[in-house]
């Protein structure tokens, strides 16, 4: 990751390697004559006649690609994110332009990264802007800078409508650094022709309903003039794999190797093993800068996590205070200002993961052909009086006993997985300056010392507990007795 992720000092390349891939996208070309106007009109300078589609987008429509874990389940995704992918070609002259509206969900962002999928800044400029960053259309609202009433009858899971929450960002190679809603489309130094990708995030949209985001369109300017490609309809939206056969072939090539890289990237297992005769010790910590920093990575978040080995007679429970989120008010999962006094974190959740390749996130069957995603959202996450949370981690058939106790939350181990260790990845996404406990705030060095005390009463302390003695005596029990 660029600046703030990480994993465990287990899970730690693996975890940061795609937490940021995805494309949707249908394609229609609308041919309009540009001409010049102010940088926020996004004009073309020149006025020209018609031209086919710009070399620039490789693929019939916008955002061809879409990753999320019930579609490719890889590299430790959230459970309540999807990501957009698209491919573009770095072309002297021409910009993107995203034409696009806020959604009702609790986050969004859009980042630019190179041929190999890595993070980069040009000038001083990330190729990185969150939701409260997007400066709106005039006379739009942005709901993540200040709060709006809906117009009327809502429409899809738009937070009003498309001229009252209208947004333009705009991918180029001049970057200038005072430009509004501008993101670099390559590091300094690229050469023409090479392949760039540009990733939408959403996270946790209203009514969990990511097939109702509206997708922004993308145009093309340059001096052809200026084409808009509009997104991929449903059925034209792959996996990244699968999205392969629609590409030319330097994209292709471009897609394949960071694919092959997600695959055959190993991270470096590292404490977290049971020590004989004792119960097992489980200790969160943030992963060095080195192993996070990997493909796609989401600029926003940071990650603590830690290795366990699944044990059928035994919990794993986490506990630690919960940081102030948008989840407060719910149902959690709408556009609400930022930064604020009122919220430290933009988002948190939990996960459980299985710990070997291609490292995805537990997703159990359940009885009567229902799935239990291994992701707890913090909205989804119970707290006591004190403000505290407490996962309980168990395997699936035993959801309904080890939730007896008051202010627990369930996450389940594989049902499938019978060899491996697993790995809980706690988020923190979207940290407030004033907020010093972040994971974000925790040494990258792979030290769970050092991670407990940067997060102080936010740490996430868990223990293996005996079911047993859990169901007899509680969780605050289990943490005195077996806390190492």
């Amino acid at each position: 990751m660029r600046t703030d992720p990480s994993g465990t000092s287990t899970a730690t390349k693996a975890l940061t390697i795609l937490l940021g891939c995805a494309v949707t996208a249908t394609l229609a070309v609308t041919a309009a004559n540009a001409s010049v106007a102010d940088p926020l009109t996004d004009q073309a300078a020149l006025s020209v006649s018609p031209a086919p589609v710009s070399r620039t987008i490789p693929t019939s429509c916008a955002w061809p690609i879409v990753t999320n874990a019930q579609k490719v389940n890889v590299a430790y995704p959230d459970t309540d994110a999807t990501y957009w992918t698209m491919p573009y070609k770095v072309e002297p002259g021409t910009r993107l332009v995203v034409n696009g509206t806020f959604p009702s969900a609790r986050f969004m962002s859009f980042n630019t990264y190179d041929s190999t999928g890595g993070a980069f800044s040009t000038n001083g400029v990330p190729g990185a802007i969150f939701d409260y960053q997007i400066t709106p259309n005039q006379g739009a609202t942005n709901p993540y800078q200040k709060s709006v009433k809906r117009l009327g009858k809502p429409r899809g899971d738009n937070a009003t409508s498309r001229t009252a929450s209208g947004f333009k960002v705009r991918v180029q190679s001049d970057v200038p650094g005072t430009s509004p809603n501008t993101i670099p489309n390559a590091p300094a130094g690229t050469a023409a022709g090479s392949i760039g990708f540009l990733l939408m995030r959403v996270y946790l949209p209203k009514g969990g309903n990511f097939n109702a985001v509206k997708l922004p369109s993308i145009s093309v300017i340059n001096a052809e003039g200026r084409r808009t490609v509009q997104p991929c309809a449903p059925k034209q939206q792959n996996s990244p794999k699968a999205a392969l056969a629609k590409l030319d072939d330097p994209t292709k090539a471009a897609l394949r190797n960071i694919i092959d890289k997600l695959e055959l990237e190993e991270p470096t297992t590292t404490g977290g093993a049971s020590r004989a005769g004792s119960a097992p010790t489980i200790a969160f910590s943030r992963a060095t800068a080195a192993t996070t920093n990997s493909v796609f990575p989401n600029s926003a978040s940071a990650y603590v996590s830690a290795l366990f080995t699944p044990d059928p007679k035994r919990v794993v429970l986490v506990r630690a205070k919960a940081p102030r989120t948008p989840a407060l008010k719910p149902p959690g999962t709408q556009a609400a200002p930022w930064p604020t006094k009122k919220y430290q974190l933009r988002y948190f959740s939990l996960c459980n993961n299985i710990y070997r390749k291609p490292w995805p996130v537990v997703i159990n069957k359940t009885k009567g052909g229902g799935t239990d995603l291994g992701c707890r959202a913090d909205n989804a996450t119970e707290l006591d009086k004190r403000g505290r949370y407490t996962y309980v981690v168990a395997q699936q058939s035993k959801k309904n006993v080890v939730t007896r106790w008051a202010n627990t939350t369930f996450v389940p181990t594989s049902n499938k997985n019978k060899r491996y260790q697993e790995v809980l990845i706690f988020r923190n996404m979207l940290s407030n300056a004033s907020f010093k406990k972040s994971a974000a705030n925790a040494p990258q060095n792979d030290q769970p010392a050092g991670a407990a005390q940067a997060m102080g009463d936010y740490y996430p302390r868990a223990v293996s507990c005996p079911t047993k003695y859990y169901l007899a005596e509680g969780p605050s029990a289990c943490f005195k007795r077996f806390r190492q």
